[in-house]
């Protein structure tokens, strides 16, 4: 079905940044006893507006996703077998460290994980849509009433080319009209920046705009996500929304978000681990407590690093920090430890350094490690503001290291 004055309108889902049939992803994750990708499908075809789906995936994820969007679920387009692809990549790290709609690292909102461009208008051109709602593949809970709603907008604001529901991530979408699909597309950009901050641009804040979608406040404000994305977030939802068996695939965002809001359980492990390697560094910041206070710890042994991954690795959305008082790149066990997470399927690690002091082979090596985020601490854009700060004088030094890191990267 189609609303007068937005077109055909086609719900894109991309699993281009999950991982393949043999791993954890939304047609192989379960919940409910089906699969994630399924009730997604699902709640999106509830919604009276979108004329037709389509779900964008790689080769390898077939064996996973043809049940389940076979019966005229979904139109399935598989790219070959998986490649690099960056910028699917870029975002996908940046989104593990987000938990709202909007926020964080390369400007990127929940509805850009797997976005791809010239993929996605390529299977708009074949379902011959005139706008794409955005849907992440893990968001078995969508509202199909705000997907409806953001095609209703679209039909009243002719103007805007991107339209938005500020809900929690995997309860709402995004809707690009084609023209704007086509700009993102040879620009190899992602629609989530038109709704950043840009320091280089004087824009009005989207929220008051036309393109934002009107949604109830208990939706928008929460700081908790939906996405069935990590078995935590599955017990967790599966725990809350106990006493919604047989009403669960007809609730609207606000009543799942009322039942996870209220819910008293406690995750069994921790989220957000900080891990310090060494207590040592190569500056003396003045907010540093070693300037103040000798620090005896000793570096972390190996074997410690290896029993905690050991323990995290029953949760599958851990988010690793390596920093804490030292600086980790002065830890000869640094890449050990990375490789021993990793390992250990711990995915999502972030280290954080004053990248000073550390021999240049060692910033090459950790520019092809598999880190999310490296944290700079660069306090100063002078070489006197450096050493009144950070207690030596490293300014250049650390901006070589950090031109340097960029190359390899």
């Amino acid at each position: 079905m189609s609303t007068p004055g937005a077109g055909n309108v086609s719900a894109i889902v991309s699993m281009l940044h999950e991982g393949s049939d043999a791993e954890p992803n939304s047609a192989t994750r379960r919940f409910r006893g089906a699969p994630v990708l399924q009730w997604t499908l699902d709640r999106i075809r509830r919604a009276r507006h979108v004329r037709s789906v389509a779900v964008l995936c790689w080769e390898d994820q077939l064996p996973g996703v043809v049940p389940v969007a076979s019966d005229e679920r979904a139109y399935i387009l598989a790219k070959g077998p998986r490649t690099a692809v960056p910028e699917v990549e870029a975002v996908a790290a940046a989104r593990r460290w987000a938990d709202g709609w909007r926020g964080g690292l390369l400007s990127t909102c929940h509805f850009d994980l797997g976005f791809h461009g010239p993929w996605h208008r390529e299977l708009l051109q074949r379902l011959n849509g005139d706008a794409a709602i955005l849907i992440e593949a893990s968001a078995g809970l969508v509202d199909p009433v705000l997907l409806d709603r953001l095609v209703e907008q679209a039909a009243e604001h002719e103007e805007p080319e991107l339209f938005f529901t500020p809900a929690a991530p995997g309860l709402g979408g995004a809707l690009v009209r084609r023209a704007l699909l086509d700009r993102l597309a040879a620009a190899r950009s992602h629609p989530g920046r038109l709704l950043h901050y840009l320091t280089d641009q004087t824009t009005r804040e989207p929220l008051a705009g036309d393109a934002c979608v009107p949604i109830a406040a208990p939706v928008a404000r929460t700081s908790r996500h939906f996405t069935l994305d990590s078995r935590r977030q599955i017990a967790r939802i599966e725990a809350a929304t106990i006493n919604l068996n047989g009403e669960l695939m007809g609730s609207d965002a606000e009543a799942i978000v009322r039942r996870l809001q209220s819910w008293p359980g406690q995750d069994p492990l921790p989220r957000e681990v900080v891990l310090e390697l060494s207590a040592s560094r190569a500056t003396r910041p003045l907010y540093w407590p070693g300037r103040y206070h000798a620090i005896g710890r000793g570096p972390l042994p190996i074997e410690s690093a290896a029993t905690l991954f050991d323990e995290l690795k029953e949760a599958d959305d851990v988010r690793l920090t390596l920093g804490g008082v030292g600086d980790p790149l002065l830890s000869d066990n640094l890449f050990v430890v990375i490789d021993a997470a990793a390992e250990r399927g711990i995915s999502s690690i972030h280290v954080e350094t004053d990248l000073l002091g550390v021999p240049a082979e060692r910033v090459a090596r950790l520019a092809r490690s598999p880190v999310d985020i490296v944290s700079v601490h660069l306090p100063a854009l002078t070489a006197k503001t450096y050493e009144a700060v950070m207690g030596v004088d490293g300014f250049a030094a650390v901006m070589e290291n950090v031109k340097r890191f960029v190359t390899e990267r």
